[in-house]
């Protein structure tokens, strides 16, 4: 696995998970925007990435011998967060330093006399950096709700050429669809600004029922045929769904279902505590396991029986009403893993109707190559999906141009030993998963599916042709915009280059 953390003696920065290491020469850490457009002036010849909290799992920050720019410093002496409005629009603008609790934060403390306000979706982690989170394709969660970088109102880079650029739905409309989803290849940003609305109330349901209720039967047992019609219905009827499966939970086992539904009843039976399974587990656990496997067979069961105990104590009071932000950020905190996430897009069928076969094909791919293979322990976290509007964002991997379709995002997950020091045991005890995502992904990716950008598919092999997964058309708009901001490719490193892309 190239770009492996560890070596501590060499590195110097690791991404999240463990995974990716980068050597670079210099990282800098500018603390406003003069800053950055000094950095970028005295960079030229070389290339610039920056990052946030590291929390991708493809090599989209590795840049070995060059300069990476840590903006987490970067606040201009004010707030990295703060809600407004403008011309009748809710907005909340942040600095590349927030996290998500920061913008969460902004929009819903009682300190501001503007109303509070929310995001219409959101990702589950509260602690990742906003700005690498928007910017990498990431989406969010909701059956009539775009992903999350489609909120995007206006963005701020430094370009190439040392100078501020602004682009917004009020000035630069015809190129938003490029700069939303940007890879950080046109620049720094420096500052965003996405559209958001009045604070709301969610119902979450959660309940725990055997896999068939929801996917159907398994179709190794009914000949190929697929039975669609429960899932439809679930997420169809509810604004927001997530579906897990793990692996304690047996072959095929049951499924964790999680549904949200806008409501105006009062706050009631809200857990004490973040609600989900990954604050119960301890990191050093689950990266200790990951590199001793037959202490799977203890610590599976185990994750899901806890799991079972604290979804059964939500659905024993028919759930719990919480402000948004409390309900759609259930985690706290992850342990380290590797992340494979795919789009697997739904197209309408007709009026409030979709086909959603071949989100069952690809659940299913997956849950019986785990059975096949359990004794390997290829996938150890859970496997999971989220379900979202498709985007207008040129390299979005929701891509479309049918609006009325929507996406599944479908995602394998392990437990990656991120404390063990030896590479060559790291690279023995993920084999399993890559394995299992190398035969997974290409039949999702052969249901019209792409890679999500930020997670681990370099590890696919051979390398996924994404270029070959969208339209070149939207390659063209893009790099129009890309080459104006950075002629001779100052933001793109040598993964990125790889991918014939940029132009």
């Amino acid at each position: 696995m190239s770009g492996n953390g560890g070596d501590e003696n060499e590195n110097r920065w690791a991404n999240w998970a463990g995974n990716l290491s980068s050597a670079p020469d210099q990282i800098a850490r500018p603390s406003n925007v003069a800053e950055v457009q000094a950095l970028v002036r005295a960079s030229r010849g070389r290339n610039i990435r920056a990052f946030g909290t590291g929390h991708s799992f493809s090599p989209l920050i590795v840049a070995n011998g060059q300069t990476l720019v840590d903006l987490s410093n970067l606040t201009g002496g004010g707030p990295k967060a703060w809600r407004h409005q403008d011309k009748g629009l809710n907005l909340v603008t942040f600095l590349p330093s927030a996290k998500w609790e920061e913008v969460r934060d902004a929009l819903t403390t009682q300190s501001s006399p503007l109303p509070r306000m929310y995001l219409s979706s959101t990702g589950a982690l509260a602690s990742i950096n906003a700005t690498g989170f928007v910017a990498a394709g990431c989406h969010g969660t909701g059956w009539h709700q775009q992903t999350v970088s489609d909120l995007i109102y206006a963005i701020e880079f430094v370009g190439a050429d040392g100078q501020v650029h602004m682009f917004s739905e009020e000035t630069t409309p015809d190129e938003m669809a490029a700069v939303r989803v940007n890879l950080g290849t046109l620049g720094v940003i420096t500052k965003v600004t996405m559209r958001v609305e009045p604070l709301y109330r969610l119902l979450d349901e959660e309940i725990i029922v055997p896999t068939e209720n929801v996917m159907g039967p398994n179709p190794q047992k009914t000949d190929g045929e697929i039975w669609p019609g429960n899932l439809h219905k679930l997420v169809t009827q509810n604004e927001y769904v997530e579906l897990f499966w793990f692996p304690g939970s047996g072959y095929d086992g049951e499924i964790w279902v999680k549904k949200f539904n806008r409501t105006q009843d009062d706050l009631r039976d809200t857990p004490l505590r973040p609600d989900g399974w990954i604050d119960q587990i301890a990191d050093r656990v689950m990266s200790w396991t990951a590199g001793n496997p037959l202490m799977w067979n203890v610590v599976l069961p185990t994750v899901w029986r806890t799991i079972k105990q604290r979804v059964g104590a939500i659905q024993e009071k028919h759930g719990f009403v919480g402000e948004a932000p409390r309900v759609l950020f259930y985690a706290e905190k992850a342990f380290p893993i590797l992340d494979l996430e795919v789009t697997i897009p739904i197209p309408a069928t007709g009026p409030g109707t979709w086909d959603v076969s071949n989100v069952v094909r690809a659940w299913y791919h997956a849950l019986n190559y785990a059975y096949k293979h359990q004794g390997e322990f290829p996938l150890t976290a859970c496997l999971h999906a989220r379900f979202t509007k498709t985007s207008p964002s040129l390299l979005s991997a929701a891509y479309s141009t049918k609006p009325d379709d929507r996406i599944c995002w479908i995602e394998i997950l392990s437990a990656y030993p991120k404390s063990e020091p030896d590479a060559n045991k790291r690279v023995a005890a993920m084999a399993p998963h890559i394995a299992m995502i190398n035969e997974v992904v290409t039949k999702w990716l052969g249901m019209n599916g792409r890679p999500h950008w930020a997670k681990n598919w370099q590890y696919v092999s051979p390398l996924v042709d994404v270029k070959a997964l969208y339209p070149n058309d939207n390659l063209n708009k893009f790099n129009l915009v890309r080459r104006r901001m950075d002629p001779d490719g100052m933001f793109i490193n040598p993964f990125l280059k790889g991918l014939h892309l940029f132009s």
